[in-house]
């Protein structure tokens, strides 16, 4: 008589032939990664850890030494602390400065144009000529007052001709006093990289009462002849009244006496 034949346990319901409990399935999915594919694996935990770690110590510095997130602001010290700051000094003469190039914009610029640097066949260059920088003020301070005409050397190597195209006199353009002239001129003198000493009002005056009379206009060779310190070149210079009185009062009496007499005479 034949043995009957074993065949797998048959689970009952539509599943059949399965050798497999499907629920024993379902706990091996759970257990492992839901999606496999490249790119949605699980994270490992000790990864979580050492970001949240990060996050923590960059929030911590960035509240520490943030400067307040300003952006004017650079300062290493904790929550944005300034350091000490040191003042910039102020320019004496901002305000003669600003009188001078309101001036300056309002009449010269028209020729010498706002940046000094001069048109052709109008007017010279401003910026870096030696008549401008030069150390004493006198002659530029004659220019102004009575005018400049034929060809004029900058820096001794340009030739620019205003034969044509004559300065007149500015004095009276620009204001009409000595205080006024020299705020020009020191505007002037301090600009696009002139760098010469500022002008005074009595340099002003001296170089007006030295001239004189004068009414024409200078040349070139003509102011050369100048001295710096106001006379002809090779005359003694011309003195101020305050220089005059200094040297009355220095003069021993003796001597002070017999030049009145003979003033008197």
């Amino acid at each position: 008589m034949s043995q009957p034949v074993h065949s797998p346990r048959r689970a009952a319901g539509p599943d059949q032939g399965e050798t497999h409990d499907i629920a024993d399935l379902h706990d091996s999915v759970i257990r492992g990664n839901v999606d496999s594919r490249p790119g949605f694996e699980s994270l490992s935990l000790w990864f979580v850890a050492a970001a949240a770690g990060v996050l923590v110590c960059g929030g911590t510095y960035l509240a520490a030494y943030s400067g307040r997130f300003e952006a004017d602001e650079f300062s290493e010290l904790p929550h944005g602390r300034p350091g000490p700051v040191v003042a910039a000094a102020e320019d004496p003469l901002a305000a003669v400065k600003r009188e001078g190039m309101i001036a300056y914009n309002g009449v010269c610029a028209l020729c010498h144009n706002e940046d000094g640097a001069g048109k052709s066949g109008v007017a010279p260059t401003l910026a870096g000529s030696d008549w401008v920088n030069e150390a004493d003020p006198g002659r530029l301070v004659r220019i102004v007052l009575h005018g400049l005409q034929g060809p004029i050397k900058i820096n001794a190597t340009t030739e620019f001709n205003v034969a044509g195209a004559a300065m007149p006199a500015q004095y009276d353009a620009i204001g009409g006093t000595d205080a006024k002239l020299a705020a020009v001129l020191t505007y002037i003198r301090s600009a696009w990289g002139n760098t010469a000493k500022a002008v005074t009002a009595d340099e002003v005056k001296a170089a007006r009462m030295a001239a004189g009379t004068r009414a024409d206009m200078w040349s070139p060779e003509e102011l050369k002849a100048v001295a710096l310190s106001g006379g002809a070149s090779g005359a003694p210079a011309a003195l101020t009244p305050a220089q005059l009185r200094d040297k009355l009062k220095a003069l021993p009496p003796e001597e002070l006496q017999s030049l009145l007499k003979d003033l008197s005479k």
